[in-house]
């Protein structure tokens, strides 16, 4: 970390929403001037800069290594901010809190378009209570994968835009509009920290006409041996937590209740909810997906995969329940909730007072947040059981599958890809780009980040232990973005 460079990092002390970089700055939106590169004694001449595909390497090794599980992306970000001012790039490093740096970088164009925004976030999701067989905050490469938390989610997104905006850089590449990069905080706990922050508070340093962001990109066979297809995300489900609440009077747990113990209501309400199931649709985009797929879906789906596509968007109960039966279909079809959390006593010889479940659903789009909080209450049937709302951390409509973000996809995965067809998406997680789009950003799915049905299913892919992306895949996948960006932006 660092530290010489920040005026107040010697007291510990940095006060929220203030700007990060070589010289302390007022918490305003100007930007610093770039540094010109040709008269830099730091500066990197492009004929010796690192090639385009170990820069990507090299950064993505160096992210992985700093743990921003619980904030701390100031210290990733410092020398990713360092390698733009030795390429003459305006940066600037802005915290919404002590330690939750934002990078925002910015590479003039000509203004014939209006800016591109590349965004990434930097934040991970813990690793406690996983057992990992590699470490999980060093790039490990072995038995053909490279480990490590973030490599997919989304320090290997981070990486590929910071290597594609410094080779433009140190080329003086003739850019036909600007390109804003942000790296971001806090997208795993809803962007508050991060994009959300930006949105609501610097909106001027990122507005763009169009963002790629994660949650897109090419589906890999099992086997890893060809893309089946690529994807283009232009819708996500919706994030939305609940408390289920149940009360007692507490005491000791030698005399435990022998009627309305919370514990046990709240058990029931649990599995009422676990075996409940939201109305299923097909939506045009999951249809789209679903067509893609089916020449290597498994035999067992293939059936009900023909019947969903022909009836869309309904979907007959048959079908229903066949498809149900594989966890990303199920949530491809259907608002989803399912249990995460619980909390009773804070000791094992005390009878709770208070017996708390946090449920957290992913919300179909055009489903409402009131009308699933009134399903898990019908559903639940126990007056004893309070359900309450969670933080709203945002929601909005999609982008259209059309315009110059797919042109460019077609256009790069013609290439890297040929015969691979390009279809829109539907994440069933949540990303960045639901606090884009409101603001007039058409955001888009587009990634290098590559994954497969197998590595999904075996949680390999983000948030579980042992985080992999196969190696023979990441240099295609990174020249594969590269020329994305390019057909955007040149």
């Amino acid at each position: 970390m660092a530290c010489a460079f920040i005026a107040a990092c010697a007291a510990g002390q940095r006060e929220p929403g203030s700007f990060h970089s070589e010289i302390a700055r007022p918490a305003t939106s100007a930007w610093p001037a770039a540094e010109p590169p040709r008269s830099s004694s730091a500066a990197i001449p492009a004929q010796n800069a690192p090639a385009f595909a170990d820069e990507d390497r090299e950064l993505l090794a160096q992210m992985v290594a700093v743990d921003t599980s619980a904030g701390g992306e100031t210290r990733l970000l410092e020398p990713i901010a360092a390698r733009y001012r030795s390429a003459g790039v305006a940066v600037q490093i802005l915290e919404s809190a002590p330690g939750r740096g934002n990078l925002i970088a910015r590479l003039p164009g000509s203004a014939a378009k209006k800016p591109l925004l590349l965004l990434a976030h930097v934040d991970v999701v813990p690793v406690e209570g996983q057992t990992w067989t590699v470490p999980p905050f060093a790039l490990t490469e072995k038995d053909g994968f490279l480990w490590g938390r973030g490599v997919n989610d989304d320090k290997g997104m981070a990486a590929a835009i910071v290597a594609v905006t410094l080779e433009l850089a140190r080329n003086h590449a003739q850019l036909t509009r600007d390109i804003i990069v942000a790296l971001t905080a806090g997208e795993e706990t809803g962007g508050s920290a991060g994009a959300r922050w930006l949105a609501e508070n610097h909106k001027d340093l990122i507005d763009a006409a169009i963002a790629l962001n994660e949650g897109g990109g090419p589906l890999l066979s099992d086997d890893f041996a060809r893309p089946i297809v690529v994807s283009v995300g232009v819708s996500e489900k919706t994030f939305q937590t609940f408390r289920l609440v149940t009360r007692g009077k507490g005491g000791h747990s030698s005399r435990p209740p022998t009627s309305g113990d919370p514990v046990v209501s709240i058990a029931r309400a649990l599995v009422r909810l676990g075996e409940h199931r939201f109305t299923a649709r097909v939506l045009p985009e999951v249809k789209a997906s679903f067509e893609a797929q089916l020449s290597t879906a498994e035999p067992q789906y293939i059936k009900a995969l023909e019947h969903a596509i022909r009836s869309a968007p309904r979907i007959a109960s048959a079908d229903d329940a066949a498809l149900s039966k594989d966890a990303g279909y199920n949530a491809d079809i259907r608002t989803t909730c399912v249990t995460t959390m619980l909390k009773a006593a804070a000791q094992d010889n005390v009878l709770p007072t208070n017996v708390e479940a946090t449920v957290n659903c992913r919300i179909l789009p055009g489903d409402d947040r009131e009308a699933v909080r009134a399903e898990l209450v019908a559903t639940i049937a126990d007056p004893q059981v309070e359900v309450a709302f969670g933080p709203s951390l945002g929601q909005s409509a999609g982008s259209p599958f059309d315009g110059e973000v797919v042109a460019a996809v077609k256009k790069a995965a013609a290439t890297a890809f040929p015969g691979v067809p390009v279809v829109p998406a539907m994440g069933i997680g949540a990303s960045d780009s639901r606090h884009l789009r409101p603001i007039g950003i058409l955001a888009y799915g587009v990634s290098p980040s590559v994954y497969s049905r197998g590595e999904a299913l075996t949680a390999h892919i983000a948030h579980g232990p042992d985080e992999r992306a196969p190696s023979r895949w990441v240099r295609p996948m990174a020249e594969y973005f590269r020329e994305v960006i390019r057909t955007l932006a040149l």
